[in-house]
């Protein structure tokens, strides 16, 4: 059964709009944290001194996480590993990886101090 009148429908529509159309600002703080659950994840802030350290100690995983680096700053530049390689990784270096992959999503990023980082990994021949 309708219960709907010409009268109340209009009124409904009235709300509906009103509803729909109400502006709310939003801070960019809280779009990130929405974006960030969507994603199922946390992005964590770089280490860096433990990035170098790790990537001067070398092996496997020194060079994972050098040629890591290298292609999250530079973006034409390939990430030539397998993911599979991740379970080599001990917790240090997959946690490592993962504040890789957000380097550019945590606030105050600065591409200075990314490049500096590059620089560092460069001069202790962490690419190949």
């Amino acid at each position: 059964m309708n219960t709907t009148t010409p009268g109340n429908s209009a009124h409904a529509q009235t709300e509906q709009s009103i509803k729909i159309n109400t502006a709310r600002r939003i801070p960019i703080s809280e779009i990130t944290k929405q974006q960030n659950q969507e994603r199922g994840l946390e992005p964590l802030p770089l280490e860096p001194e433990l990035l170098l350290k790790r990537v001067k100690d070398g092996g496997h995983s020194g060079q994972f996480l050098a040629d890591a680096f290298i292609s999250a700053y530079r973006i034409h530049k390939p990430f030539l590993h397998s993911l599979g390689e991740l379970t080599k990784l001990d917790s240090e270096a997959f946690r490592l990886f993962h504040e890789i992959l957000h380097i550019r999503h945590i606030a105050g990023w600065s591409d200075d101090h990314l490049y500096q980082i590059e620089q560092q990994i460069l001069m202790v021949g962490g690419v190949k």
